[in-house]
């Protein structure tokens, strides 16, 4: 029996190489479309809408003749944009992602673009091009790793900031920004710390490696959609029951129906809502899921243990 993942696998890479095809013509050779989100990690679903960015050498005053061309082409594919004011749909000046790490000048955006980059980005045009970027992106963190026995600590850092940056982010949007709760509520338990999840645990797949070894085993995962990426790292035996409950998410989240309605609960309401406690139960399940992969594929004495919590 097919899964809701194989469907939305499926759905997604239709919508990917037609935009490849549509993005071709239109985006210049010299520039570097991609996305990250739902379609980049295969997971595309009913209400997904379509993240993404364009890299560009340098930054004219006024938008390109060829990005309005662009952003049509896309609507075409993907009829619904990427939320108004957020790390998307723009244009962005390449050495704005290779520089300022952790920087004063590394804002919520932009290190919501660089790990997006790495841990679900997927090419829309020049995959040459965006492969060589997620490469300088890795070897600029794993260039900090003391030696062999370390894991890429300053990359874990930064996966770390960001997963919590995710859940301030998401409190700020849900309490003073008004945005609907409960999805977001959901998203952050599933596909959010899938994206977490899968980027810890290829960090700790760069134990004992060398650092030419730490940046291609890195740059082979990242180019893995993180469910699979998961799966990869830990195997079957020790993924199925999360798979499964992530099926569930992704089956509930595909329809419409759920959807509306996860978008019309409120705070107030959320312990009396059974369709979302049912969610958030089948949550907790997938985080406790994760943690027993974790532990059965990384050992007591692991650093990868330490690292995480000191």
């Amino acid at each position: 029996m097919i899964s809701t993942y194989d469907k939305t696998t499926e759905t997604s890479n239709i919508a990917l190489e037609r935009l490849r095809e549509s993005l071709k013509s239109i985006i210049p050779p010299e520039a570097i479309a991609l996305t990250c989100g739902s379609y980049a990690r295969r997971e595309a679903t009913v209400g997904s809408d379509l993240d993404f960015y364009v890299l560009v050498p340098t930054l004219d005053r006024s938008e390109p003749e060829w990005f309005t061309r662009a952003k049509d082409a896309i609507a075409k594919v993907v009829t619904k944009p990427p939320a108004a004011g957020g790390a998307f749909e723009s244009l962005i000046q390449i050495n704005d992602l290779l520089n300022n790490f952790g920087g004063d000048k590394d804002t919520n955006q932009t290190i919501t673009r660089r790990m997006l980059y790495l841990l679900e980005g997927e090419y829309l045009t020049n995959d040459t091009e965006f492969k060589r970027i997620r490469r300088d992106i890795i070897e600029r963190y794993v260039s900090e790793t003391r030696d062999d026995r370390h894991i890429a600590q300053y990359l874990l850092n930064d996966i770390i900031r960001y997963w919590r940056t995710i859940t301030v982010d998401y409190a700020f949007k849900t309490q003073e920004a008004g945005k609907p709760w409960a999805i977001r509520n959901i998203k952050l338990v599933f596909s959010r710390k899938l994206i977490y999840a899968s980027g810890l645990f290829s960090v700790a797949m760069t134990h004992n490696r060398n650092q030419r070894e730490k940046i291609e085993i890195l740059e082979s995962l990242f180019s893995i959609p993180p469910l699979k990426r998961i799966e990869y790292i830990c195997g079957k035996a020790n993924t199925q029951e999360l798979v499964t409950s992530y099926n569930k998410f992704l089956s509930q989240i595909d329809n419409n129906e759920v959807r509306s309605h996860l978008e019309t609960i409120s705070k107030e309401n959320r312990d009396t809502d059974q369709k979302f406690r049912d969610l958030k139960d089948e949550g907790y399940h997938f985080g406790t899921e994760l943690l027993v992969a974790f532990n059965n594929t990384f050992p007591a004495d692991h650093p990868i243990r330490r690292a995480v919590i000191f």
